[in-house]
């Protein structure tokens, strides 16, 4: 029998399980009542959900363990094998991976996804994209959010590793973890072996000062932009030309965000933003599948690439 799979009224949440310690312990908590805070158990609804990347040859093991813990804890079980190869990137495997969650999701009507990551993922993924230079949102990027919601954020890794141990909890190992060509791996080891819990906290500082900073920011932006769209998207170039290059591309970006553009990256934003100040009228800048910039004389207009009417905000 599954747990909690009757009800339609109950709020469904999808369980990303890899097999790891992390998911393993997440799973554990949700499935006997010990999720720090107020978090649904008996009320909800949960699916396990696990992507077999097929990047290791043992990776099949690893699905049926999954499948296992999810058989052992009542919930259903959804999953996909994939044949990436050893040679695949981490953010090959990641765009998979998220898209199959998103895939669960979509089946289960629900908007729910839970994900393990914890506060020493944090840190190295503002280390990352600090290496990466992906900016201010970088460094605040690993945080719940719609549809990915991560309940263990305010916990360490050496919680999970005695909360673990004190359920006799089993998990599997992915070798690729310690597999020095990818980058976040070196990242973890350089943070193992060389910060310890005074750097961390003053880290852990920064990001959250910085999370609230760009909270601040993209809310101006959004308020920048409510003013000057009114309701179609259009920028105007005489305003635009004015503003200093940094501001111009969080506008951009904002402008971007707003019409849910996908794969928003720095090269997008700065084609835009050196297109919009210098294209000749009539010039055309392909943005995504579905959206592209018109320069005219006095305005870029965001247009959809079908039918080239200017969309609305």
């Amino acid at each position: 029998m599954y747990r909690n799979m009757t009800s339609t009224t109950n709020p469904t949440y999808i369980i990303a399980v890899s097999g790891g310690i992390d998911s393993v312990v997440l799973l554990d908590m949700i499935a006997n009542g010990r999720m720090p805070g107020s978090f649904p158990v008996d009320s909800a609804q949960y699916v396990v959900a696990h992507v077999d990347h097929g990047i290791r040859p043992d990776s099949r093991s690893d699905l049926e363990f999954v499948r296992e813990l999810a058989l052992k804890y009542g919930f259903r079980f959804e999953s996909t094998s994939l044949s990436l190869g050893p040679s695949a990137s981490e953010d090959t495997a990641r765009t998979a991976r998220y898209a199959f969650l998103e895939s669960v999701a979509t089946k289960y009507k629900t908007n729910n996804i839970l994900i393990a990551h914890h506060a020493d993922d944090v840190m190295e993924t503002a280390l990352l994209n600090l290496i990466r230079g992906t900016g201010r949102r970088g460094l605040s990027s690993m945080r719940s959010k719609e549809r990915r919601i991560r309940p263990l954020l305010h916990l360490s890794k050496n919680q999970l590793r005695d909360y673990a141990k004190e359920h006799s909890l089993s998990w599997v190992e992915d070798s690729t973890n310690s597999d020095p060509k990818y980058l976040r791996n070196k990242v973890r080891t350089l943070l193992e072996h060389n910060a310890d819990d005074s750097w961390h906290h003053e880290f852990t500082t920064v990001i959250k000062s910085t999370a609230a900073l760009n909270d601040k920011i993209d809310n101006d932006i959004e308020a920048l932009l409510g003013y000057r769209f009114r309701s179609k998207a259009v920028l105007d170039r005489s305003w635009f030309v004015l503003l200093d290059h940094m501001v111009g591309c969080e506008v951009m970006n904002g402008v971007l965000s707003k019409l849910k553009v996908t794969n928003i990256d720095k090269k997008m934003i700065e084609r835009l933003v050196v297109g919009l100040k210098v294209a000749k009228p009539g010039s055309l800048i392909d943005i995504d599948a579905n959206v592209r910039a018109l320069i005219t004389k006095r305005s870029m207009r965001f247009v959809d690439r079908k039918t080239n009417i200017t969309l609305s905000v």
